[in-house]
Formats: structure tokens, C-alpha cells, sequence
């Protein structure tokens, strides 16, 4: 479930819940493409624990995280699948993740997402606004329980803008997606948000840019993550490719795009692609 060169995932494990949805997409992300798991989990020791005591703490900890996901991880080996473990303690656990993911030369993220207030997803720094800003790689947001077989694929792309960043963000877009498609099995599906008629993006030009049949070539006047829903939801929780130019500044900060702000709307996993 990513493009060409998946030989690495990171996956992000929760301490927190025996409900591991990123090992369990992980792992069959695996099975497609025969790709290794690098399952990492990072906790952090209490702040308020008296300095004499955080060492033994962390070192309690350490062992009994080490236990518990090795215990997480017996399935998928003894099924044949290459996992690997790794537990660290960071007080800033979040940068912890990245700086993991990029030693270990992830070529997918994959961790669990759940619903956030709009004002959380603006203001506030959570692990999927650090994901999505920093990572080296695409990242997979498991938001559901879906077993079984992937059957669709949507891509969400805009074949009007003519910046070359965003030209060669569509056709990363479009390489990925096809290529998890192939390699699920899945049908290829592709959305394009306009506001106006003046910015009318006509079906036939959709589907010829992905390469897919007219059916299968979703277009509306309103805005991305209205029309994002909606395909969506028509399609019944397709795996939604999504794509991300990296900011720097303020601006990267405060303003989300359409990535970040879609993920409390659709009920569907969510894989971003950072073009740097």
C-alpha cells in the first residue's frame, strides 16, 4: 500500500490500548508487498516522579513495554512475516517517531488516528500534525477497523494547477496510488474538487490523467474535503491518497490543509504524501 520501493515499515505502536489497527494494516500491508515491520513504541516517564526514582522507573518500564509487544508481535512472525521491535523512552516522543522512522530509512508510516476537534487539529501540536509535517516518507492514518481485502483506491488531486510543484505532486499521487492498487488488487478511483464553474473540471480529462475508466473519475463544485465526504462515502471507506507540499514557517503551523483538515470528516484510512 505505497509506491515503487516498499521494503520498510515504521509502525507507530500505541502503549496505551491492546487495539493495535496500525500493526494489524501494517501487517497486511506486509503480505502485499513483502515488505519487513519495524514496530516502534515510545514512552515517556511521568514528569512528576522525584529524580531519584525516574531511572528505576524507566528501566521497569522499558522491560515490560519489551514484553508486552514482543507478545504483540508472536502472530504475525510465527505466520512468516519479518518484524522487528524497538521500545525507546523520549520525553518528546512525538520527535522521537521521525527521528526513528528516518534512522531505520522507513519507506512507509503507519499509525492509528483518532478524531480531533477542529481547534486541536489547528492549534495544537498532536502526532499526526508532526507526522504529516515532518515525515521522510508517505504516512498511512488508520482511522478504521477494516479487515479483509482493500477494494478501492481514491486519489484526490487537482489536474488544473499548473505550479510545477503541485504538477509533480499529481503525478507522485497518481504513481502511488496505482501502485497500491496493483498490488491490492483494488479498484482505481480518482476525485478533483473546483469552486466554479469557471474552474469546471471535465470527467474524461480526470479519468485520461490517471489513466482509469470515465465511472471511475469523480468531480464537484465545492470545497476538497465537502466533495473528498462525499466520494467517500459513495464508494463505501476506499483507502484515500492524499497529497501534502512541506511548509516552513508560521503558515505551516496554524493553517492546516486539506489533508489534516479532511481527517475528522471521512470515515476511511488516509495515506499522505509529502512532496518536499
Amino acid at each position: 500500500m505505497a509506491g515503487p520501493q516498499l521494503k520498510k515499515i515504521f509502525c507507530v505502536i500505541d502503549p496505551t490500548t491492546n487495539n493495535q489497527r496500525a500493526l494489524t494494516r501494517a501487517a497486511s500491508v506486509a503480505r502485499n508487498s513483502g515488505a519487513e515491520i519495524h514496530a516502534h513504541l515510545c514512552f515517556s516517564v511521568p514528569s512528576g516522579v522525584r529524580a531519584n526514582d525516574r531511572d528505576s522507573l524507566r528501566e521497569a518500564e522499558q522491560s515490560r513495554h519489551e514484553a508486552w509487544l514482543e507478545r504483540l508481535v508472536a502472530p504475525l512472525t510465527s505466520e512468516g512475516l519479518t518484524v522487528t521491535t524497538e521500545v525507546e523512552s523520549e520525553e518528546d516522543w512525538r520527535a522521537a517517531l521521525i527521528e526513528a522512522a528516518k534512522r531505520i530509512k522507513a519507506d512507509l508510516i503507519v499509525r492509528s488516528s483518532f478524531r480531533r476537534s477542529a481547534l486541536q487539529r489547528r492549534v495544537l501540536k498532536t502526532t499526526d500534525w508532526a507526522l504529516l509535517r515532518e515525515a521522510h516518507c508517505p504516512v498511512l492514518l488508520v482511522k478504521t477497523d477494516r479487515v479483509g481485502k482493500l477494494e478501492k483506491v481514491l486519489v484526490s488531486l487537482d489536474i488544473k494547477d499548473k505550479d510545477e510543484a503541485h504538477k509533480k505532486l499529481t503525478d507522485l499521487l497518481i504513481d502511488h496510488a496505482r501502485s497500491i492498487a496493483e498490488r491490492s488488487n483494488a479498484e482505481l478511483h480518482a476525485v478533483n474538487a473546483y469552486q466554479g464553474s469557471m474552474n469546471f473540471v471535465h470527467p474524461p480529462d480526470l479519468a485520461k490523467r490517471v489513466g482509469i475508466e470515465r465511472s471511475q473519475a469523480h468531480v464537484g463544485d465545492g470545497s476538497p474535503e465537502a466533495i473528498i465526504a462525499n466520494v467517500v462515502e459513495k464508494l463505501g471507506s476506499p483507502l484515500v491518497v492524499m497529497g501534502s507540499l512541506a511548509r516552513k514557517g508560521v503558515s505551516g503551523i496554524v493553517v492546516g490543509n486539506t489533508a489534516e483538515r479532511i481527517l475528522d470528516d471521512i470515515n476511511a484510512d488516509v495515506m499522505v504524501v509529502v512532496k518536499r
